[in-house]
């Protein structure tokens, strides 16, 4: 996408458009009233393009300070707090965070920076307010060299970036990877050898005031790296040999183009369209434009997101609809295929029942019959239930044991039963349906009955362990709602009108307490 970069110093403006990876040739208005209005004249025929200002001035101060580490709503009071306090006479200004520290509340370190003197800007803002220009962002080489510093891959020691632009020699320094503070010293010079011999005496001061201030520790290593064109390289060179604990590395603008990913120019004398390339080529988000000044362009980028979003929604509808119809479709062939090869089935069993020879008895006695078979056998007795209950309750009695099992069927238990659970109404039977038993004179299933005899052992003459366990498997085998239990024996006669006999020395007939129980099954 095409942008208009405007590189905004104390003394000009150049308008350069930025457009396919290509920095077109700039026009530069002077920072006077002349100037003002051929800039205003310019924005005629460039109204379309969003506007981005990059600035290079003097005016643009540094403070770096440590804040309590919050979040939400009252980090952002607390730094437009902070942000006021600091600059109260300009509106661009920012807060950027670099880190925290290691101990202690593990404050953050903040740099707080500002462009000081708004008056600077106010011209060539009101023009492209009063055109309509869009303000996509206003930056500042300063802050923007942090990028420039990462793409050279000079890691976190010390270093000191000096840079040759049209408004004169920028030093910034870096600490831990992080911008520290940056100066901007105007040159009138134009020479290789003036050139280099004011970026000698700049740099020194500079490394004077870094240990005067203390960022930087008297005989500390640091890097000093100089990008400026070739022909000032080889000037530099002999004037700044490197000593302990301080190393010159010179880049020369068509080097510093490709390391940050920019086409090669043969006309590169400053850094200027080094700093465009990267404003150009890079998404950077806004150093000091204002809320009104970016807001037309917040509410055209929005405009665009709705209008995406609903092109997106439409052709989600489109495509959806577009599946819907084509599910339908084949839903529609798969029920004319399935129909199809109903009415195929429909007429073979047809063709098959018709090729059928003739029998004398036709499938609905021969269904009948079966069906009477099957009812005959659910309702024949069968022991094998009563069997297992009986079996299951002396798992728990081993002291139990039988000697005798009689089973057979009858039609009734012996007890006072109730007349409709003994004949239930039959239901009425369902058209196809098999008759039930009592409909076509098939005796309902019949009672069991089952006489156990035994005896418990050992004995040892005591009769209270021998009933007790009679009445505990009593106690079991009725807990089966089918099972009704009758002792008709007991081990020991415990009746009133019973009477007890024996011999003396002849205890042979005590010693088989001997029992009998009648189980009866209701089906």
């Amino acid at each position: 996408m095409a942008k208009h970069l405007f590189y905004l110093t104390n003394n000009q403006l150049t308008a350069s458009i930025w457009d396919k990876g290509v920095l077109a040739e700039g026009r530069t208005f002077d920072h006077y009233e002349t100037g003002w209005l051929q800039f205003s004249a310019y924005l005629d025929g460039h109204r379309e393009l969003d506007a981005f200002v990059l600035t290079d001035l003097i005016e643009e101060d540094f403070q770096r300070e440590n804040v309590p580490h919050v979040a939400g709503g009252a980090r952002q009071k607390m730094l437009q707090r902070r942000l006021a306090n600091l600059y109260r006479d300009t509106p661009y200004r920012q807060a950027s965070q670099q880190g925290r520290e290691p101990d202690g509340r593990r404050d953050d370190r903040m740099l707080f920076s500002a462009l000081t003197n708004a008056e600077l800007l106010k011209p060539w803002l009101a023009a492209l307010k009063k055109k309509s220009v869009v303000v996509a962002g206003i930056y500042s080489v300063a802050l923007l060299s942090t990028l420039a510093f990462q793409k050279f891959g000079l890691g976190k020691q010390a270093a000191l970036l000096v840079t040759h632009q049209s408004s004169g020699l920028r030093q910034s320094f870096f600490q831990d990877g992080y911008l520290r503070f940056s100066r901007l010293t105007p040159m009138t010079a134009w020479t290789p050898v003036a050139i280099a011999e004011i970026a000698k005496a700049e740099m020194a001061k500079t490394q004077q005031f870094l240990a005067s201030t203390r960022m930087l520790a008297r005989g500390a290593p640091i890097d000093i790296v100089v990008v400026i064109d070739a022909e000032t390289v080889r000037q530099l060179m002999p004037l700044c040999p490197d000593t302990d604990g301080m190393n010159h590395h010179y880049i020369d603008l068509n080097e510093a183009s490709q390391l940050l990913g920019l086409k090669r120019r043969a006309d590169l004398k400053l850094c200027d369209p080094l700093f465009l390339g990267l404003l150009g080529s890079k998404r950077v988000a806004s150093h000091y434009a204002t809320f009104e000044q970016t807001r037309f362009r917040t509410m055209a980028q929005t405009r665009v997101a709705f209008n995406a979003l609903s092109v997106i929604t439409i052709a989600s509808g489109v495509i959806l609809t577009a599946g819907n119809v084509l599910d339908t479709f084949h839903a529609a062939n798969k029920a004319r295929q399935a129909e199809f090869e109903t009415r195929g089935a429909i007429a073979r069993h047809q063709a098959l029942i018709t090729s059928m020879p003739v029998t004398v008895t036709n499938p609905h006695d021969m269904k009948s019959a079966v069906d009477l078979e099957q009812m005959i056998a659910h309702n024949a007795p069968a022991p094998t239930m009563l069997i297992a209950a009986i079996s299951h309750a002396l798992d728990a009695l081993p002291q139990i044991r039988i000697d005798e099992i009689n089973w057979q069927v009858s039609d009734v238990d012996g007890a006072a039963t109730d007349p409709a659970a003994a004949a239930p109404v039959p239901p009425v039977a369902a058209v196809d349906a098999a008759p039930s038993a009592a409909l076509i004179g098939v005796p309902k299933k019949p009672f069991e009955i089952v006489t156990l005899e035994g005896e418990v052992v050992p004995f040892k003459n005591d009769y209270r362990t021998a009933l007790e366990s009679i009445n505990r498997l009593t106690v079991d085998l009725r807990k089966n709602k089918h099972i009704q239990v009758d002792i008709t024996r007991p081990p020991l006669d415990v009746r009133p009108s019973a009477k007890l006999e024996s011999q003396a020395g002849n205890d042979e007939g005590l010693s088989k307490p001997r029992f009998s129980l009648k189980l009866a099954w209701r089906p």
